[in-house]
């Protein structure tokens, strides 16, 4: 007689096991998909990118080992690179970024796209801030990816935390609202707003920033994607221009939906700050009804100090936002801030899009026309199909 054995057996416990590893195969697959759903929400939002590396960095911070500062810069990493311009002169000018002691891993990352694609040649120096004071990690490893000199400052305390004068219970409220909206980054964090009331206010204050002229503001975890054959620097000085920028997004409806009659309160009480050649029309196409809600993207910026620390204007303007609570209350950002800050307050011909500058942050980027001297000029390794000005016209 010839007897069969069954493929699987059918004791009780072998049944189970099969029930339970369909069950977990199913929502495994389930969760793939989930994840991909919520993967292009992100990268619609620009975020996917952050969210990635700040995963994958807090998931090595806590066995990995003290990070290497012995020769951090690689010029191989940039097998393009040659001589730029030889000038005769320097502005008077730094980089500036603001950063945690846990951002060092980005923030070496930016620097050696900095350094590599153009500072190498020219050593401006750098400013770093921070709320908490700079480990000697910090400091030893991003003062060995630069030849110039490195500052280290820290922010005081009531330029970076919130308010009193913040209704805690109102704000709290706030936070878990704007949570539950789809798409919305950054929703409940307050050391964001912080950061966003700090840009918006306080960053031109600081003592290590006011013997320099420009600023250009770099953030953790970018790239240039091209060479930099100029000064963007001397660029600002030899032309006379106040702002520049390289991204222009809309902001979020979710975010601000006070700042604009807010803003236009001011403004209609105080005249006189309106620059009679202002771009308005960047941010407002029926003269201050209602709002575009164009920004320039703001953690790339280079500005002039000065129109900062002299504009009566801009600091009135940010005292009344203060004052509203909308930082806290709502999430207003420094990028919405200055976009209506500068457009109104700023001669337009004072401000510059950086059009030849190939920047990319959080999935994001800017890329000169491939039929544009730039493009050759610079080198570029980018895809001008990604360019946001590509991605606008696209939508219009």
């Amino acid at each position: 007689m010839v007897s069969y054995s069954p493929l699987f057996s059918s004791s009780p416990a072998r049944w189970k096991q099969l029930v339970l590893s369909k069950r977990i195969t199913i929502a495994s697959v389930l969760l793939l998909f989930s994840l991909l759903a919520l993967s292009e929400v992100f990268l619609e939002r620009g975020i996917s990118t952050r969210i990635l590396s700040s995963l994958s960095f807090n998931a090595k911070s806590s066995d990995q080992s003290p990070l290497s500062c012995s020769n951090p810069f690689d010029p191989s990493s940039f097998p393009h690179h040659t001589p730029r311009p030889t000038y005769t002169r320097k502005a008077n000018a730094t980089f500036l970024t603001l950063a945690r002691n846990s951002d060092l891993a980005g923030v070496i990352h930016s620097m050696k796209q900095v350094e590599g694609r153009f500072n190498r040649d020219r050593h401006y120096p750098w400013v770093f801030l921070n709320d908490e004071p700079f480990t000697e990690e910090f400091i030893r490893c991003t003062s060995a990816v630069t030849s110039a000199k490195t500052h280290y400052g820290q922010i005081p305390r009531e330029q970076w935390v919130q308010p009193d004068f913040i209704d805690e219970e109102k704000a709290t409220k706030a936070r878990k609202a704007l949570s539950k909206m789809r798409g919305v980054f950054y929703a409940e964090s307050v050391s964001y707003r912080n950061m966003c009331r700090f840009y918006s206010g306080f960053f031109y204050k600081q003592p290590l920033l006011q013997d320099f002229k420009y600023y250009w503001r770099v953030e953790p975890d970018i790239n240039y994607r091209c060479e930099i054959e100029y000064d963007p620097f001397l660029y600002m000085e030899d032309n006379d221009k106040a702002y520049g920028f390289t991204i222009s997004v809309p902001e979020q409806k979710e975010t601000t939906p006070t700042l604009w009659d807010t803003s236009m309160e001011f403004f209609n009480q105080n005249p006189q700050y309106l620059h009679p050649n202002n771009a308005m029309r960047f941010a407002s196409k029926d003269g201050g009804m209602t709002w575009t809600r164009c920004t320039y993207w703001t953690n790339f910026e280079i500005g002039d100090l000065d129109f900062f620390r002299g504009s009566e204007g801009y600091t009135k303007y940010f005292e009344h936002l203060e004052a509203a609570g909308g930082f806290y209350y709502e999430r207003w950002g420094d990028a919405p801030m200055h976009g209506i800050a500068i457009s109104l307050l700023l001669d337009r011909d004072r401000i510059h899009h950086f059009d030849d500058i190939a920047y990319e942050h959080t999935g994001w980027e800017q890329c000169p026309n491939p039929v544009s001297p730039a493009y050759e000029r610079g080198r570029c390794d980018c895809d001008y199909g990604n360019s946001m000005d590509v991605k606008w016209k696209r939508s219009a």
